[in-house]
């Protein structure tokens, strides 16, 4: 799959890493088999199990991203008034704010209990409906129980 870069895509994904492809709104990630950059604003990317052209037609004019982590530093403040969903429990709050803290962003939401912290790790979003304003994640349990 040949992708032009417009502003998603900050860097060559190594073989593993997951590429998300924007589907109907919705970032579905893909596993990276092959990637290579042969011109600037070009990006030349291979998935597991889509390696054929009829494969990938119906991610023709698809947005495609690196990594929801690199799309989040590049302006976390756009996150404010996100709702973050947590799959393993019935958790859902809005984020305030989002703040800069050594190594990892948090993100300061209200919930039923008042304000608590959550870790904007990408290992923890599942995905990013930016038309929704919903953030998926899989919180490790006991952390929407502390408060701040």
């Amino acid at each position: 799959m040949i992708v032009r870069n417009e502003g998603g895509i900050t860097r060559e994904p190594e073989q593993g890493e997951p590429v998300f492809v924007v589907i109907d709104g919705i970032p579905v990630p893909f596993f990276t088999r092959e990637a290579w950059s042969p011109s600037p604003g070009t990006l030349i990317i291979s998935f597991d199990d889509y390696l054929t052209e009829k494969s990938v037609i119906g991610f023709k004019g698809c947005e495609v991203r690196t990594g929801r982590e690199d799309n989040i530093k590049s302006d976390p403040e756009t996150l404010a008034g996100y709702t973050i969903i947590d799959k393993n429990s019935s958790f859902r709050g809005v984020i305030l704010r989002v703040e800069q803290n050594p190594g990892q962003l948090m993100a300061t939401v209200t919930a039923s209990g008042g304000e608590i912290l959550i870790p904007l790790h990408p290992d923890l979003i599942i995905s990013v409906n930016d038309k929704k304003k919903i953030i998926e994640m899989s919180l490790p349990a006991g952390l929407t129980g502390l408060n701040i």
